[in-house]
């Protein structure tokens, strides 16, 4: 499950059950479904408390899925640990004009 928090400036989302599929594209869409409700552009989501692994093919669906529901209207931050999400999300979701950055780093 999911949470989100409307911290003012930014949507704050916190993942902390083992990955699925379904989790990720039910919180893709939750994530739209928020910043439309409270006119917010800019997201942290923080997915440190998850854990499991992504394969390849679900990298490359939850790029095109961030793209499809985000769009170049929301900023999204992720913090992951190493190997949970690598830049293949990244560079699919980038490359169909999402504005999406995973780090590994909270500073």
């Amino acid at each position: 499950m999911s949470t989100c928090q409307n911290k003012g400036d930014y949507l704050f989302v916190e993942v902390s059950e083992p990955y699925s599929l379904d989790l990720f594209m039910s919180t893709i869409r939750d994530v739209a479904d928020h910043c439309r409700k409270d006119n917010l552009n800019k997201v942290l989501i923080d997915l440190r408390k998850m854990d499991g692994g992504l394969n390849i093919l679900d990298r490359y669906r939850i790029g095109i899925e961030i793209a499809k529901a985000w769009g170049s209207k929301i900023k999204v931050a992720v913090i992951t640990k190493p190997g949970i999400v690598n830049r293949l999300t990244e560079n699919t979701a980038v490359n169909r004009g999402a504005k999406l950055m995973v780090t590994f780093d909270e500073s």
